[in-house]
């Protein structure tokens, strides 16, 4: 999510998630203007026209790239520009529709991104569940007092391009709100605490059985929210399965639950319900996440170790099947001592789900 100190970083996304365009100064003087992809409406780009004597081009990345040409790309982001006069519908398209047989690309001209500005616009995207597309097209002015003059007319918010050249990686901070103790069926002895980050507007929080954090190794689940799964039973996976079976594994002995605000492993779950419509064109998981301009895993588990910090829990046996997570969480200062694998039974429907996590993320199951 957003990761910087930053407030103009911070209102800038807020202006794409809106679908407002911006304007991007650069070092030399000139003026980019921008807007997000997904929420463009034709409104926007004949605001963008009108100010602008450039070709409106759309930018994605190698991901979304390789799923609209079918092939494998060199190259990070791409700049695609027509002659044709482009509307907000075929923008969608290009940044996050599903491509059948017709060919989007056709009669475009493709231009390598080299911009640290917006590599760094673009991740920041991707890192706030945005997909990770603008829209933009290039200003010219006669005078340096034009640019302010024309933008400030019609509301646009002006940005340096130094507030996005900068590192925008700033390591989370949490802060514990509350410690409510709060009976649950399968525990009466259970604790939820609840942390606020600096970092970010998420909420996060973590279920504490049997004082399970005062325990010398204790068990610790991480999970990902997934209210599909964790709510309404999805048959699509295992996640409302593993959850209802991690609290069980406690029950008796203690431990922590951790409960991440990660869903659709932090892509969103509008961004899931997107993916779930490429599968349903016979796309597996992995390359749904790819087809939107998303990683294939987009969890921060340094954020999960460092509510356990904050619990003053430092070594752990880890509920997981995933070596990954094991990885990420021994890097992040978290020992652990033994990962316990987690069993469930699943439907017929979330099998090609579980062979995808076996078979290309090298889950133990």
């Amino acid at each position: 999510m957003y990761t910087s100190n930053n407030t103009n970083v911070y209102h800038l996304l807020l202006d794409l998630k809106l679908g407002l365009p911006v304007a991007l100064k650069n070092a030399s003087g000139n003026f980019i203007l921008l807007s997000c992809s997904e929420n463009v409406t034709n409104k926007s780009l004949n605001l963008m026209r009108t100010l602008s004597s450039s070709s409106t081009s759309i930018i994605i990345n190698n991901k979304r790239m390789n799923y609209l040409s079918r092939k494998n790309v060199e190259g990070e982001l791409f700049s695609i520009s027509f002659s044709k006069e482009i509307d907000s519908k075929f923008v969608k398209n290009i940044s996050s529709s599903i491509v059948n047989t017709k060919n989007y690309l056709k009669d475009a001209v493709i231009s390598i991104e080299h911009r640290l500005e917006i590599k760094n616009l673009i991740q920041l995207m991707k890192n706030n569940q945005i997909i990770p597309s603008l829209v933009f097209c290039n200003m010219a002015f006669t005078s340096k007092t034009e640019p302010n003059l024309k933008l400030n007319n019609y509301n646009i918010k002006i940005y340096e391009n130094t507030d996005l050249i900068i590192d925008l990686k700033v390591q989370n901070e949490f802060t514990i709100v509350s410690r409510s103790y709060v009976p649950i069926s399968a525990c009466k002895e259970t604790e939820i605490v609840s942390f606020r980050s600096k970092n970010d507007y998420l909420e996060y929080f973590a279920i504490i059985l049997k004082k399970g954090h005062l325990k010398k190794n204790p068990l610790v689940r991480i999970h990902s929210q997934c209210i599909t799964g964790d709510i309404l039973d999805s048959l699509k996976c295992d996640c409302g399965s593993q959850l209802k079976k991690s609290i069980e594994m406690m029950a008796n002995d203690g431990g922590l639950l951790l409960y991440m605000p990660e869903e659709g492993r932090n892509i969103g779950l509008l961004n899931k319900l997107r993916a779930y419509e490429f599968q349903f064109h016979n796309i597996d998981t992995i390359d749904a996440n790819y087809a939107l301009g998303f990683d294939a895993d987009q969890r921060r588990h340094e954020n999960a170790c460092e509510l356990l910090k904050l619990l003053g829990v430092n070594s752990i046996k880890l509920i997981t099947n995933n070596p990954e997570k094991i990885s990420q969480v021994q890097k992040s200062g978290i020992n652990v001592i033994e990962s316990v694998q987690i069993k469930v039974k699943v439907p017929a429907e979330a099998k090609k789900y579980l062979e995808t996590k076996k078979i290309r993320s090298g889950h133990n199951l």
